[in-house]
C-alpha cells in the first residue's frame, strides 16, 4: 500500500497539468457537440424478383442457387457503377453550402440557384464558387479580391469549364446572403456515398433486402435510395432486353434460312408426286419414315444447340465483344445463363464508362479482370456442354444409319419418295422448333418483370446526435489519460532518482535522513535567525539525534565522513549545517574540508583559504595554526583545504594525517569531513580509514539511478564501513511522506522555497 501511495503521489504532484488537460478536453468536447451535424438513417425494403426467363431454368435452379442469386443482386445494388449513376443523375458532386459561424449548413433541396456545367468535364480536384444572391436578376461572384455581377442563366467561362446558375423557387429567401458551391470529383463522391450505404438480406432464405444509407440530409438519403432502386431495375431490364434481342435475331436468321429450304423441298415433293403418280406410301415405308422423323427431330435440336454454343464461343473469343450478347436459346443450363448475364452486365458497365473515360484509365483494370475471369468460366462451361451434345449427335446419327439401311430395301421409286419426304419432315420439324423458340423469346421480351418491387418506401427516423453525457465522460477520461501517459513516460524514461522508494528498492544501505530542498541564495544556516524553526532545521536535528544513536551519546572524537557520486549533490551544505547543529548542543565540533580540488567550505563560511590542511600535510604549518573559528558559533571550528596541491591523493597517504585525527579526537567531540565525490577520485576511500560513520549523499532529481549500483557494491565490499544514505534536496511530497504538509504549519510560517515544475525534476 505504501508503494502504491507513493506512486499516486508522484502523479498528484502534477495536478495542474491534469486540471489543464481535463479542461481542454471538456472544451473540445463542447466544440465537438456544437459542430457535429445531426445524421439520419434512411431505410427502404425491396423484394428481389426470383423469376427466371425460362421455365426449364426455374425448375433446374435449387433453393441454394436462388439464395446465391439474391446475394448476387445485393452485390449489384452496392456496386460502384450503380452508385456512380445515381451521383451523376442527382448531381450529388455539386454541394451547396450556407456558411455559419460554428457549422456550415448543407442546403440540399433548398438551394436558391442550380449550378449547371455546360461542357462535360472530368473534375479531378474540387473547385469552390462563392456566390452572393444580389437580387432576383443577378448574383455576385467572388473572384480573388473582387466581386463581379452576373445575370442568371448567363454562360460563365472558368479555367476548368463553362457553367451557369439558374434561379430556383427558393431564391427570395437568400437575397443578400452568401452561399458556397463546391464542385467535387464525381468518383470521390461515389466512394463517399458507397461507404455510407449498405444492403443486407433480412433472412437466410429471404428475398427481401433492406437498403440503408446514413446522411445529414434525410431528403437526400431518400432520393439516393429511390434513384438507386430505379437505376437497378433499369439496368436489369436493359441487359435482359439485350440478351432477348440477341436470341430473337438469331432465331429470325435461322427461320429465314429454314423457310427457304422448306419451300424448296416442298416443291420437290409436289414435282415428284405429279411426275411419278405416287399419291401415298405403303405401311412399311410410313413406319420407317415416322422413326426417321422422330430421330431427325431430336438431331435438329442438338444441331441448333451446337450452333448456339458456336455463337457463344465466337463472342467470348472476340477481344472487343461488340454487338449483342450471345443467344442461349435451347440451352437449359442455369450456370451458363447466369454467366452470360454476368458478362452482359459487365459489358454494359464498360460501355458506360467508355462514354466518358479513356480506355487506358486505371478504373478499367478491375473491370477487365472480371470480364476475363467470366469469359474463362463460360469457356469451361460450354466446353462440357459441347462435348455432351457432340456425343448425343453421334448417337443419333448411328440410329439414322440403321434406319437408312432398312429404307434401302424398299422398291426404287418408293425409296426415292421416302427420302424426299424425309427431307421435308426434317425442315418442317426444325422450322416448327425454331418458330416455337421465337414465340417464347418474343413473349419473354414483351413481359419483362421489374427485378424488384418496393416493400417499404424510403423513410427515416429521428436525428442521431452524440450523447452529451458520453462525450463529456470520454473527454474527462481522455483528459486524465493524456497527462497520465506523459507522467508515466517521464517517470519511466527519467534516469534520475525522484523518491526514496527507488533507493530502498535498489539498495540494502539504510537511509539515515531526508532533507528538504532549500535554495541558499547566500550563506545561510538552518539554525540562524528565523531559519531555526523551519522544517529543514528540524530535519538536521533529527539527523544529529540518529548519528548520536549510532556513535553513542558519550565519548569524544566521533568522526563523520560525507561523500557522494558527483559534485553538486550538497555535501558541503550538509557538512556546514550538520556541524552547526552539533555545536548547538555544546559539543565542540570541527569540520574538515578535504576536497583539495574544489573546496567549498571557505566560501560557505566566508573564511580565508590561504592556509589549511594541505600546508599541514606538506609540513609547512602546525596543526594548531590551520584551525579557524567558524564565526557562527563558539563551539564550531573549520579546517579549510588550503592552497591547491598537485598531488592531493599522495598527501592523504602521509603519516601526518593519522596524527592529525588522533589529535582531533582528543580535542574535539565531533569531527566532520567533507570529501570529494568517491566515484571520481579515491580520496574518500583513503580518508574512510579514520571515520566512524560514512554518509553517502544522494540528491533528489540529480543523482543518476545507475549510481545506486556503485553504492550497493561499496556496501557489499565494506569499502565504506558503517555506511548510511542521506537523501538531499527533496521537493516531492511523495518522497518523504505527507507529514511535511503539516510540518510547515507546525514549525514555522516561513516555508522553504520548494521547486515545483511540471516538466522537470532537478
Amino acid at each position: 500500500m505504501g508503494n502504491i501511495g507513493i506512486r499516486i503521489a508522484n502523479y498528484l504532484k502534477y495536478w495542474p497539468l491534469f486540471l489543464i488537460s481535463i479542461s481542454l478536453c471538456i472544451g473540445l468536447g463542447y466544440l465537438y457537440l456544437q459542430a457535429t451535424k445531426p445524421v439520419y438513417m434512411v431505410k427502404a425494403k425491396i423484394l428481389i424478383n426470383e423469376e427466371r426467363d425460362s421455365p426449364q431454368i426455374e425448375k433446374a435452379q435449387a433453393s441454394t442457387e436462388e439464395t446465391k442469386r439474391v446475394k448476387d443482386e445485393i452485390a449489384i445494388l452496392t456496386s460502384r457503377t450503380l452508385m456512380g449513376k445515381v451521383v451523376r443523375d442527382l448531381h450529388l458532386w455539386i454541394q451547396y453550402i450556407k456558411p455559419e459561424r460554428l457549422n456550415d449548413i448543407d442546403i440540399y433541396g433548398n438551394t436558391p440557384v442550380t449550378f449547371t456545367l455546360i461542357e462535360p468535364l472530368q473534375l479531378k480536384s474540387g473547385h469552390v464558387l462563392e456566390v452572393t444572391i444580389k437580387d432576383d436578376k443577378s448574383f455576385l461572384l467572388k473572384q480573388r479580391n473582387s466581386s463581379t455581377s452576373f445575370p442568371y442563366n448567363s454562360h460563365i467561362k472558368s479555367g476548368w469549364g463553362n457553367w451557369k446558375l439558374t434561379p430556383t423557387s427558393d431564391l427570395q429567401k437568400f437575397i443578400g446572403k452568401t452561399i458556397r458551391i463546391q464542385l467535387n470529383n464525381p468518383e470521390t463522391v461515389t466512394d463517399l456515398y458507397l461507404d455510407k450505404f449498405a444492403a443486407t438480406i433480412e433472412g437466410e432464405k429471404s428475398s427481401v433486402a433492406e437498403l440503408v444509407i446514413v446522411d445529414s440530409k434525410p431528403n437526400r438519403g431518400a432520393d439516393i435510395i429511390n434513384n438507386l432502386i430505379t437505376a437497378y431495375n433499369f439496368a436489369s431490364i436493359e441487359y435482359k432486353n439485350k440478351v432477348s434481342q440477341s436470341t430473337l435475331n438469331f432465331l429470325d436468321d435461322r427461320l429465314a434460312a429454314i423457310a427457304d429450304e422448306l419451300n424448296h423441298v416442298e416443291k420437290r415433293v409436289e414435282s415428284y408426286k405429279s411426275t411419278r403418280g405416287i399419291t401415298d406410301l405403303t405401311s412399311e415405308s410410313q413406319f420407317y419414315l415416322d422413326n426417321v422423323k422422330t430421330n431427325d427431330s431430336r438431331l435438329n435440336e442438338v444441331n441448333v444447340q451446337l450452333q448456339v454454343i458456336d455463337e457463344i464461343q465466337r463472342y467470348i473469343n472476340s477481344p472487343t465483344n461488340k454487338g449483342n450478347a450471345p443467344s442461349t436459346a435451347g440451352i437449359a443450363d442455369p450456370g451458363l445463363n447466369s454467366l452470360i448475364n454476368q458478362l452482359t452486365s459487365l459489358g454494359l458497365q464498360k460501355d458506360k464508362l467508355l462514354a466518358n473515360t479513356p480506355e487506358n484509365n486505371p478504373v478499367f483494370a478491375p473491370l477487365n479482370l472480371q470480364i476475363k475471369s467470366t469469359k474463362s468460366a463460360i469457356y469451361g462451361n460450354i466446353t462440357g456442354i459441347k462435348r455432351s451434345l457432340l456425343t448425343t449427335r453421334n448417337q443419333l446419327k448411328k440410329y439414322n444409319t440403321g434406319f437408312e439401311s432398312s429404307i434401302k430395301k424398299l422398291p426404287g421409286q418408293e425409296r426415292e419418295y421416302v427420302n424426299i419426304k424425309r427431307q421435308q419432315s426434317i425442315k418442317e420439324e426444325l422450322y416448327i422448333y425454331l418458330l416455337q423458340k421465337r414465340e417464347e423469346a418474343g413473349l419473354s421480351n414483351s413481359s419483362k418483370l421489374l427485378e424488384s418491387r418496393i416493400v417499404d418506401e424510403a423513410h427515416f427516423g429521428q436525428a442521431q446526435l452524440p450523447s452529451p453525457a458520453i462525450t463529456y465522460a470520454l473527454a474527462v477520461i481522455l483528459g486524465i489519460i493524456l497527462p497520465s501517459a506523459f507522467v508515466f513516460a517521464k517517470l519511466t524514461l527519467n534516469s534520475r532518482i525522484n523518491n526514496a522508494q527507488e533507493i530502498e528498492e535498489a539498495l540494502t544501505v539504510p537511509i539515515i535522513g531526508e532533507l528538504a530542498f532549500q535554495n541558499f541564495i547566500s550563506p545561510e544556516f538552518v539554525l540562524s535567525g528565523p531559519s531555526s524553526r523551519t522544517m529543514l532545521a528540524e530535519q538536521f536535528r533529527i539527523l544529529r539525534t540518529k548519528l548520536r544513536q549510532i556513535n553513542g551519546r558519550d565519548g569524544n572524537g566521533k568522526v563523520i565522513l560525507l561523500t557522494s557520486s558527483m559534485p553538486g549533490e550538497g555535501k558541503s551544505m550538509i557538512a556546514g549545517n550538520l556541524g552547526a547543529v552539533m555545536a548547538a548542543t555544546g559539543r565542540k565540533t570541527v569540520i574538515l574540508d578535504m576536497d583539495f580540488r574544489k573546496p567549498q567550505l571557505a566560501k560557505f563560511f566566508n573564511l580565508s583559504n590561504e592556509i589549511g590542511l594541505s600546508d599541514y600535510l606538506n609540513g609547512s604549518e602546525f596543526k594548531e595554526n590551520i584551525i579557524q573559528p567558524s564565526l557562527i558559533h563558539p563551539d564550531l571550528y573549520i579546517i579549510n583545504s588550503g592552497p591547491e596541491s598537485s598531488n592531493p591523493s599522495e598527501l592523504l597517504e602521509k603519516p601526518a594525517l593519522a596524527e592529525l585525527f588522533m589529535w582531533l579526537r582528543i580535542h574535539f567531540d565531533e569531527i566532520i569531513i567533507d570529501t570529494p565525490p568517491i566515484q571520481l577520485v579515491t580520496d574518500a576511500m583513503i580518508i574512510s580509514e579514520y571515520s566512524d560513520v560514512n554518509l553517502y549523499v544522494v540528491r533528489y532529481g540529480y543523482t543518476h539511478k545507475s549510481d545506486l549500483r556503485f553504492i550497493n557494491q561499496l556496501y557489499k565490499d565494506q569499502s565504506l564501513k558503517n555506511l548510511h544514505i542521506i537523501f538531499n534536496g527533496v521537493t516531492s511530497v511523495g518522497s518523504y511522506g505527507r507529514k511535511n504538509k503539516y510540518a510547515y504549519e507546525y514549525y514555522s510560517s516561513a516555508k522553504p522555497k520548494l521547486r515545483l515544475s511540471l516538466l522537470r525534476n532537478k
